[in-house]
């Protein structure tokens, strides 16, 4: 999800930590604008997905849009993405991720 990549690069800008996003120095956005993966960070995805990442970041977006889906699963406590992405999650970490069916739990016996 794209939307999730810009939150995180744009993230240190919006919290007035920097200036600009490749100062932050935990950050990948310094890898991904160099095109050059290192020991931490492996840009060829994000890459594939927006190309120029210096142009991605510059693009003019919807904020509140944007980052609609990622600030409810921050509110609901589960990850984004489709029920496909979250099976595969579950089955590797051994977590609930998908949501059960509402309601009372039936009754047994």
């Amino acid at each position: 999800m794209v939307s999730a990549l810009r939150y995180a690069a744009l993230n240190p800008i919006r919290a007035r930590l920097v200036e600009r996003a490749e100062d932050w120095p935990w950050s990948s956005t310094r890898a991904h604008l160099a095109g050059k993966s290192n020991r931490v960070v492996d840009v060829a995805p994000a890459l594939e997905r927006v190309g120029d990442f210096a142009a991605f970041l510059g693009e003019a977006f919807d904020e509140a849009e944007s980052y609609a889906a990622l600030r409810k699963a921050e509110a609901v406590g589960r990850p984004v993405g489709s029920k496909a992405v979250a099976g595969r999650h579950e089955a590797r970490t051994g977590l609930t991720l998908v949501p059960g069916k509402r309601g009372p739990s039936p009754r047994t016996g």
